[in-house]
């Protein structure tokens, strides 16, 4: 089984009869990237063999594969950058979608999708080992961060914020947002997510989650139409949270918005607080705690209560020494602090007393 298919196709969409060149090509993946003993190696090798001029259209519904893998054929691919159009038919999701961006055009139905994410592995072994692979995994991140940002212009930090959060982007949103061209008419039938990719993914839209049959039930009975609910906000594009968050100096607080599905208004809000989160924090001389207490979600006023605290544990303790004549330690060369003698100090005031009297 393949998860890739290329085809010769003639000026009718026909497959190019052998002796006779082809107007064009089209490649589909339509499967898992790496999967089932097919590798990067064998696309390569057969995108290698596509005549130079020739225009290529690219169709991709994928939940994903390989990272490794993905990264190779979105190199190749990018180098004819020029003569790729894609279109995504329904999800192009981990890393389908980093492969998607190597086309010049991009292309998506209003009903498709596009999902970013971190990449993971699964890892087993001792410390070394894990920390070995915690550090592949992060060049791997950076990879895939620079590919979104050359696509869509955004800054990388926000790019890595859009990533974190696992963020799912519908057609119109995906154009929005610079990861895609042109918004073509909806799809008759939504993409839907296997149940393997359901499991995987964590924030997988609800349109893209088959819901399982209702059994017809065996009689109806009359109730009360149930009140409408209130409606809610809509959230703000992902996007435009991680730009907020960049600008208002909070990255990191970027993800946990974008997986509350905050509005605009919350998102203001909490940028908000933490600027005045901040301003307490560095008041208190511990700016240092400002991103912790921001990234906790603690309120401003608990954030004050939780200053004033630490800044009170660290200050100096009230001493009754005065060091102003103390003697010098015969051991270094700083003063040993004397204590005050109270009862010498109020004799002798009494002494200077009698003696004016």
């Amino acid at each position: 089984m393949k998860w890739y298919e290329i085809k010769a196709l003639a000026d009718n969409g026909q497959p190019a009869t052998d002796g006779k060149p082809a107007a064009r090509y089209e490649i589909s993946i339509h499967g898992d990237i790496g999967f089932w003993g097919v590798t990067a190696s064998d696309f390569i090798a057969e995108f290698n063999a596509i005549p130079d001029s020739a225009q290529i259209s690219l169709s991709v519904h994928s939940d994903g594969g390989e990272v490794l893998e993905s990264l190779a054929i979105y190199h190749v691919m990018a180098r004819a950058r020029d003569r790729i159009t894609a279109r995504v038919e329904g999800l192009a999701a981990s890393a389908a979608s980093a492969v998607v961006m190597a086309a010049g055009r991009i292309e998506m139905p209003a009903n498709a999708y596009l999902m970013i994410h971190n990449p993971f592995l699964v890892a087993a072994g001792d410390h070394s080992e894990l920390r070995a692979a915690a550090d592949v995994m992060k060049k791997m991140n950076d990879s895939y961060a620079a590919i979104y940002a050359e696509r869509s212009g955004k800054d990388i930090a926000e790019i890595e914020a859009i990533m974190a959060a696992e963020t799912w982007l519908n057609g119109t949103e995906a154009v929005a947002a610079g990861f895609a061209d042109a918004v073509l008419e909806s799809l008759p039938a939504q993409a839907s997510l296997s149940a393997q990719a359901q499991a995987r993914f964590q924030k997988a839209p609800r349109a893209l989650i088959a819901e399982p049959t209702p059994m017809p039930k065996a009689t109806t009975t009359t109730t009360a139409p149930t009140p409408a609910p209130a409606a809610t906000p809509d959230p703000m594009p992902a996007d435009e949270v991680a730009t907020a968050c960049v600008d208002a100096g909070f990255p990191l607080l970027a993800a946990p918005l974008i997986r509350a599905a905050a509005d605009p208004a919350a998102v203001t809000q909490r940028l908000d607080e933490a600027k005045e989160i901040m301003a307490l924090a560095t008041s208190a001389g511990r700016p240092g705690d400002a991103e912790l207490l921001v990234l906790a979600g603690v309120s401003v006023e608990t954030a004050r209560a939780k200053l004033t605290a630490a800044r009170a544990a660290n200050a100096p303790a009230i001493s009754a020494y005065a060091p102003s004549d103390a003697p010098i330690d015969p051991d270094g060369d700083r003063p040993v602090a004397k204590k005050l003698d109270f009862r010498n100090i109020y004799s002798r005031r009494q002494a200077v007393n009698n003696k004016v009297a």
